[in-house]
């Protein structure tokens, strides 16, 4: 199959792990239609374009604050491409992937969509439209989590919804580790954007209950020097690191000096996590993980790692203590994250489904 995949945030490298496999496994003729460059992780990214299995289109795009981006030379894409399936790895709300399902229905060609999108909520009257119109006219979607899938079906999408992560794992980047280091101190870090939604606030608070614990905090963003006064007023200077981003190649290395990874996030008004990549980047370099119960992130975890009330510190900080004085748990919740990301996370596993949404729409 000709497949033309529409992706932003497909500028990075490792998320086009998948399309790769779907290429050299599946022996699809995949072109990746993304922006010259996107902001992932905090970051501008140009886009990569070194992937010897992929056919390349950078999109004409006009950008507003990094919120709405469109293609201003859609028809001469889906032209040149002429596609059996158009893949829309934007969420039915967004502009481009109005354009690309539009474009799709009028040249008789297949599409779907992905969304995240895990909380009911209005929009304004342009996304609303948007939104309906790719609900009505897409053959089918996929969701990156539960929930997602169940507001599709919940907003009476009729076509076929399959559950699929947006990206996944290659478990041979990682480095697992065989046991806990003796060190007498137990290294806990956060990977992600240093903002409130995280529930940094708490995490923060906790390692002030607990003197054996070193905090490791790998990220950017809006509430760094909020943080930074934390540790101040907590006197934690020596037992609260900050590294800045973390480069995505830099992650298996950071992960395999650490002791557990805490995804502490809030639920708000307009957030609740959909994911947590960090949780299977754990999980595939041997680090049991603490997860809040906000969005997917006990979904992800299963019975593979800890779950703590979000917002709630002392059963975050009893969480950590647990694990850092249990052995057993500790041993038992590596193996479990290990035989989790293989069995559920990898990129081939991630393929694998997507391969089989294809033959269903062509089928």
């Amino acid at each position: 199959m000709k497949i033309l995949f529409v992706s932003h945030s497909a500028v990075l490298k490792e998320h086009q792990q998948k399309l790769v496999i779907l290429a050299g496994k599946y022996g699809h003729e995949i072109w990746l239609c993304m922006p010259p460059h996107w902001p992932e992780g905090g970051v501008d990214k140009e886009a990569y374009t070194g992937n010897e299995k992929l056919h390349y289109v950078i999109g004409r795009v006009f950008y507003w604050k990094k919120i709405v981006h469109f293609y201003l030379n859609i028809g001469e894409i889906v032209k040149k491409v002429n596609p059996d399936i158009i893949h829309i790895e934007e969420e039915p709300f967004d502009f481009a992937c109005f354009q690309f399902v539009s474009e799709a229905k009028k040249r008789g060609k297949k599409s779907l969509f992905f969304t995240w999108e895990n909380l009911r909520r209005g929009h304004n009257p342009v996304y609303t439209y948007f939104n309906n119109h790719c609900l009505l006219n897409a053959d089918a979607a996929i969701a990156g989590n539960r929930e997602a899938g169940e507001i599709l079906l919940e907003k009476n999408f009729k076509k076929p919804v399959q559950v699929i992560p947006q990206y996944g794992i290659n478990p041979e980047d990682f480095k697992a580790k065989k046991s806990r280091r003796n060190t007498g101190v137990f290294n806990a870090a956060f990977m992600g954007r240093l903002i409130a939604e995280k529930g940094l606030a708490h995490l923060v608070s906790a390692c002030a209950i607990l003197p054996n614990i070193t905090l490791h905090l790998a990220g950017t963003g809006n509430m760094e020097n909020v943080l930074h006064g934390m540790v101040k007023h907590f006197k934690l200077e020596d037992r609260v690191k900050f590294y800045g981003h973390v480069e995505r190649q830099a992650v298996p290395d950071f992960l395999a000096n650490m002791d557990c990874l805490v995804l502490p996030s809030i639920t708000t008004g307009g957030w609740k996590e959909q994911f947590g990549r960090v949780i299977i980047e754990a999980f595939a370099a041997g680090v049991p993980v603490i997860g809040s119960d906000s969005g997917e992130i006990p979904n992800v975890v299963g019975k593979a790692g800890l779950i703590f009330k979000e917002s709630n510190t002392q059963d975050l900080a009893g969480q950590i203590k647990k694990l850092s004085e249990d052995k057993a748990l500790y041993k038992d919740l590596q193996a479990k994250g290990l035989e989790r990301v293989r069995q559920n996370y990898t990129n081939e596993i991630i393929a694998e489904k997507i391969n089989n949404v294809y033959k269903s729409l062509l089928g």
